[in-house]
């Protein structure tokens, strides 16, 4: 009889795919991805899909079951989030390169998916209460290491809502964790009603929402002016050679803007000019201008590919060489070891002798007369560290260097915008950024944009922007919410392995006790 036969069994197992559980786990992860994208006051609802997933991790009977969900919710979270991204790719490299970047998208949930299953399995009835800072720890380790890419964190759905100011506290980790933390207090409801978690929840959104109202520091005034020049360079184009016919471009913008009224600063984007600022033929023009000048050039440090940042003003008043670099676009990962590989998928992509940039090592304050200027390249604008570093070293200005038009017209440039708008937030600091095809803006130290360009067009913008010489509390005492959750981390495993008996009282975080039959109830529906 065919029904005995191993073959047929796969009937089954696809039907057991569309049980309410699984498709729940990706409408949620779908749900978050829109509520990270769309603007204004939309973010706030992003813990709602994330308390579907913490109920469902607490709710699994093992945690194999937990890693399923957390999985299945990720992959259809950077499905939608990062469409953009092998869509571009295979604009670029062809089919053959699209299709490769298709493996970023599990890759990527392999990051949410592995850490929550584990806390599930180290924290067990505890593990509501354990998931908004472990939350706060993985997101902090998926901004390290050579494969870093920290596209995505829960906290960037607040940045267009009054809460956004909170990150001067303590970045973005501390918006993670309210979201988070919210999550994990509504999933908690849908076991048993308790008054005093409703009543906690809206005491903390309360002071988090009078304080993002009423409590961040003052602005200071954009009394000054910038000059944000977009190139509009197919990037195509100068992967085939650069030419000096560039450099004419930017000089010519630049040229038409200071016509129209002095300014007070020049900037260009990432890779505006093919050669370094220090050659006589790129520092003679620049000096004609009359202003002070950042631009994105190649470093010139002999036998090494870099993507630098120059300050120029009559001379190069400094270099600040990109310290991380984009995996498998500006790096190889683990070239060493995967060699082989490599070598033959770069000869299909028609890029062979590719070689991987060299990253910058040092911290570059850029100063141009009363400017100090912080620069970001590009990428380096979704890390918070390098931002609060260039502040902490006396920068009293951020500046943000990019060439998005690798991602095509798609939103990937929309959300690398709004990631970084997060950095003016952090600091305290206006922030400009010149783009190749846009992004060009101006964010102020609230994360409003104060400026923004159209994308797309070829054409020199004149921007307010000010200064400011004010630390942040996330400035002087850096993430101290990831230490913080660290610490509290350790604390509850300690108190679980020793048995403490005030962790072990039923409670609205701990599955058992009285919530134990609810418990086994939804066990049962977890069972694929």
């Amino acid at each position: 009889m065919l029904y005995r036969l191993p073959f047929p069994a796969w009937p089954a197992r696809f039907r057991n795919l569309l049980r309410p559980g699984w498709l729940g786990d990706v409408l949620s992860g779908a749900a978050l991805a829109l509520l990270l994208f769309l603007p204004a006051a939309a973010g706030i609802l992003a813990p709602l899909p994330l308390a579907a997933l913490h109920r469902r991790l607490a709710r699994s009977p093992n945690s194999r079951m937990a890693f399923r969900h957390a999985f299945t919710f990720a992959l259809a979270f950077f499905a939608l989030h990062l469409a953009w991204l092998p869509l571009s790719m295979a604009g670029i490299l062809g089919p053959l390169g699209g299709a490769l970047t298709v493996l970023v998208l599990p890759a990527a949930a392999l990051t949410w998916a592995a850490p929550l299953a584990l806390t599930r399995w180290v924290f067990g009835a505890r593990t509501l209460l354990a998931l908004p800072f472990m939350w706060v720890i993985l997101e902090a380790l998926r901004a390290k290491g050579p494969l870093a890419f920290p596209w995505g964190a829960p906290g960037y759905a607040l940045t267009d809502t009054p809460l956004a100011p909170l990150a001067s506290l303590g970045g973005v980790s501390l918006l993670t964790l309210l979201v988070t933390v919210t999550a994990s207090a509504l999933a908690a409801l849908g076991s048993r009603r308790h008054p005093g978690v409703v009543l906690a929840l809206l005491a903390v959104w309360s002071v988090a929402l009078l304080w993002g109202w009423r409590g961040a520091p003052a602005v200071p005034p954009p009394t000054r002016t910038a000059v944000l020049v977009q190139g509009a360079i197919d990037p195509r184009v100068k992967a085939q050679g650069r030419t000096l016919e560039e450099l004419n471009v930017y000089l010519g913008l630049t040229r038409r803007a200071l016509g129209r009224g002095p300014a007070d600063l020049v900037v260009w984007p990432e890779t505006a000019s093919p050669l370094p600022a220090s050659d006589p033929r790129v520092l003679g023009p620049l000096r004609n201008l009359g202003v002070p000048v950042l631009l994105g050039a190649p470093g010139d440090v002999p036998g090494q590919a870099r993507n630098s940042a120059y300050g120029v003003d009559g001379r190069v008043t400094g270099r600040q060489d990109k310290r991380v670099l984009v995996p498998f676009g500006e790096s190889l990962p683990f070239a060493k070891a995967l060699g082989f590989l490599y070598t033959p998928l770069l000869s299909r992509l028609g890029m062979p002798g590719y070689i991987s940039a060299t990253p910058g090592r040092a911290l570059n304050v850029l100063p141009l007369r009363d400017l100090r200027a912080g620069v970001s390249i590009c990428y380096e604008s979704v890390f918070p560290a390098l931002s609060r570093q260039t502040v902490r070293a006396g920068a009293n200005l951020l500046v943000v260097m990019s060439n998005d038009a690798w991602f095509g017209r798609g939103p990937g440039a929309e959300q690398h915008f709004r990631l970084g708008r997060l950095r003016a937030i952090e600091t305290g600091r206006y922030l400009l950024r010149a783009g190749n095809d846009g992004v060009s803006a101006v964010v102020d130290p609230w994360g409003r944009v104060v400026f923004r360009a159209p994308r797309g067009e070829r054409a020199a913008y004149r921007a307010p922007f000010g200064v400011a010489s004010t630390l942040t509390p996330f400035v002087r005492y850096g993430d101290w919410t990831l230490a913080g959750s660290v610490v509290f981390l350790l604390a509850l495993l300690h108190g679980r392995f020793r048995g403490m008996k005030k962790l072990e009282v039923p409670g609205p975080w701990l599955i058992g006790g009285e919530d134990h039959a609810l418990g086994r109830a939804d066990h049962a529906e977890d069972r694929y």
